[in-house]
């Protein structure tokens, strides 16, 4: 509550006493978008100590942010304040983050003399932090350059893959025993929009998938856009309903567990349920501090729903509030995308958005309570910008690299061929 109440009061100076009060109902990453223009604006005229103070309020904001602790190291070597640089880059360690000291940091040698010792441990600190943790096996690799796959799913009980494309509206299926070949399981017959989000429920006899339109959807002149849960039967993807929502923006995620779906709104900030495969689309909580809802899992008694911007969120079962965990030990909680529960409760979270990529164990205690997040898989060079984990018969699958850098916004052609999916498996440690 203290990192919040100087936050505020950083952006009422800036901003004045009358836009404090509105400042109030804006998220998290809103106010850090305003002191980092402040931060900015300070730098230009090289007003670097009014500069620090927006970066390191919009840090309490947003703790680990990669891209804050590096204006911090930046901000730190052009105000001749070599301490700053040195705090800075002990949070990067002890955020568990990926961070070359010899290409990012300007006057290394300054800070060498300054205090070899201390360089010396964040140095072995960044080293211990960049090495690789765990092993996989690719067990799917189908010939779809073109589709940019995002989302992923798994029948437990025959192990069949299932990819949503973007760009490609289409869901594929993948068979166990002919990894590198597909099928166009959805999209072929009856359009669907470009695919977020999967889940399949093998006891109902049903995949859910979450549709929406971005830039690199392909759309028909005149053709509407819009979001929806769709519900495909498991076998033969024929499309039973299509659940939509007043007030959606796009659906990005969702999970499903005795036949209930969860399912996040990535630009709404919203969560919406499907209490039963008959029921209808409710929305189920709201917030104005979410900033960017992602992959959700049920477990431990709760909702549990990762903001790429923020970091965790638990929802109350019975009062639907919801609550911010604390960054633990420092850990980075940073650029979440995925998340999973396995059957004891465990939680497993696909992170792309801060170095290392790949897939962590959130740990809690006995209270319940986040108190670490540990590295499963990190690493690995198949993984480019991995997006969603599923767990399926004790091995957690993994969509090892979503290529968006290779489907720009414009629609140019990329610089050279556009890669094809990897799905990784590993067991669960």
């Amino acid at each position: 509550m203290k990192a919040l109440t100087s936050s505020l009061a950083a952006i009422a100076l800036i901003l004045g006493a009358s836009a404090s009060a509105p400042a109030q109902s804006q998220s998290a990453l809103d106010l850090s978008r305003l002191l980092r223009e402040e931060m900015r604006a300070a730098a230009q005229i090289e007003d670097f100590e009014t500069a620090h103070r927006m970066n390191a309020a919009a840090l309490e904001l947003q703790p680990g942010h990669p891209g804050l602790l590096n204006n911090a190291v930046l901000l730190g070597a052009m105000a001749g304040q070599t301490e700053h640089q040195f705090e800075a880059l002990e949070t990067i360690a002890r955020a568990g983050l990926r961070y070359d000291l010899d290409a990012a940091v300007r006057n290394l040698a300054q800070l060498e003399a300054a205090d070899p010792e201390r360089l010396n441990a964040i140095r072995a600190a960044l080293v211990e932090n960049a090495a690789p943790v765990g092993q996989s096996v690719a067990v799917a690799t189908p010939p779809l350059p073109h589709a940019l796959i995002e989302a992923l799913a798994v029948d437990n009980e025959t192990e069949r893959l299932y990819l949503g494309g973007v760009a490609e509206r289409r869901i594929y299926r993948v068979e166990p025993f002919a990894p590198d070949e597909f099928e166009v399981f959805a999209g072929e017959d009856e359009p669907i929009g470009s695919i977020f989000g999967l889940a399949a429920d093998r006891r109902h006899g049903r995949l859910y998938a979450v549709e929406g339109v971005v830039d690199q959807t392909p759309l028909a002149p005149g053709e509407p856009s819009g979001t929806a849960l769709l519900v495909l039967d498991l076998e033969t993807g024929e499309l039973i309903a299509r659940h939509t929502i007043e007030g959606a923006a796009r659906m990005g995620d969702l999970t499903v567990r005795d036949g209930v779906v969860f399912v996040s709104d990535a630009e709404a900030g919203r969560i919406y349920r499907l209490n039963g495969p008959r029921a209808e689309l409710e929305l189920y909580a709201q917030d104005e501090r979410f900033a960017s809802l992602q992959g959700l899992a049920q477990a431990r008694g709760a909702l549990w729903v990762v903001d790429y911007a923020v970091g965790l969120w638990r929802i109350d079962p019975v009062s639907r509030v919801a609550h911010l965990q604390p960054s633990p030990d420092g850990a980075s909680l940073i650029g979440m995308d995925g998340l999973v529960a396995d059957r004891l409760g465990r939680l497993f979270v696909v992170r792309n958005g801060a170095a290392p990529f790949g897939v962590f164990e959130l740990v809690f205690d006995d209270a319940n309570q986040l108190v670490g997040l540990e590295p499963v898989l990190t690493g690995d060079e198949r993984l480019g910008e991995p997006t969603t984990a599923r767990i399926a018969d004790d091995r957690l699958f993994v969509n090892a690299d979503a290529p968006w850098d290779q489907f720009p916004a414009d629609g140019a052609a990329p610089d050279g061929p556009r890669r094809s999916p990897v799905i990784l498996a590993l067991p669960i440690p």
